[in-house]
C-alpha cells in the first residue's frame, strides 16, 4: 500500500513538471493577444484611424510578472473591442535584438528601444500618441493584482484624454486620415 502510494505520488510529480517547462515566455510570439512590436510607426498610424493610443508593454525573458500581466490583464483586453477599438497594443521585449521600427520609421532594437524611453525594468506599460509622443505615467510592476486592472484603465483612459488634448491644440484631426502622395 505505502510502496502504491508512493509510485502514485511520483507519477503526479513527473506529470506535474512536463507541464511546467510549457510555460510560454513572455517574448514568444502569441497565438492571440498582444503581438510583439515590429513597426511602431505603422501602429501609431493605426491609432490614429482609431482616434486612440499606442499601448507598449515592455517585457523581459524569465519574467514572472510579465507573464501575469499579459496572461490575467492584456491578452483578455486585447480580445475586447471596449478596448481594441480605442488602443493598439504591442509587446517590446527589453532583453532582445530583434528589430524594430521606431515611430519615426527608423530601425533599431528592441532593447535600444527600450533603453531609448528610459525601461530599466519590466513589466513597464507605457501609452503613446500618434506621433510618437509620451502619454502619462507609465504603470511600472506589478503591485497588487486585486488592483492593477483599475490602474491599468487609469492609464489608458488618461492617455487618450492626453492624446485627444494635444492633437485638438495642435489643429490636428483626432482621426485623421492618411494623406497619400
Amino acid at each position: 500500500m505505502k510502496r502504491n502510494l508512493i509510485t502514485l505520488c511520483l507519477a503526479i510529480l513527473a506529470c506535474a513538471s512536463l507541464g511546467a517547462g510549457a510555460a510560454t515566455p513572455p517574448s514568444a510570439e502569441p497565438a492571440s493577444g498582444v503581438p510583439v512590436a515590429e513597426n511602431l510607426q505603422a501602429d501609431a498610424q493605426a491609432a490614429a484611424e482609431l482616434g486612440g493610443a499606442v499601448l507598449l508593454v515592455f517585457v523581459s525573458d524569465r519574467c514572472g510578472y510579465c507573464e501575469t500581466v499579459l496572461n490575467e490583464f492584456l491578452i483578455p483586453m486585447s480580445r475586447n473591442t471596449d478596448y481594441s477599438q480605442r488602443i493598439v497594443m504591442r509587446r517590446i521585449v527589453t532583453n532582445s535584438d530583434r528589430p524594430l521600427l521606431n515611430f519615426r520609421g527608423a530601425p533599431l532594437t528592441h532593447r535600444r528601444f527600450a533603453q531609448g524611453v528610459g525601461v530599466r525594468m519590466t513589466p513597464v506599460v507605457q501609452m503613446f500618441g500618434t506621433q510618437g509622443q509620451l502619454l502619462g505615467r507609465p504603470l511600472v510592476g506589478l503591485s497588487t493584482i486585486d488592483y492593477y486592472g483599475h490602474f491599468l484603465d487609469q492609464t489608458i483612459d488618461l492617455a487618450i484624454a492626453l492624446g485627444r488634448t494635444q492633437s485638438s491644440a495642435q489643429g490636428k484631426p483626432l482621426s485623421p486620415t492618411p494623406v497619400r502622395p
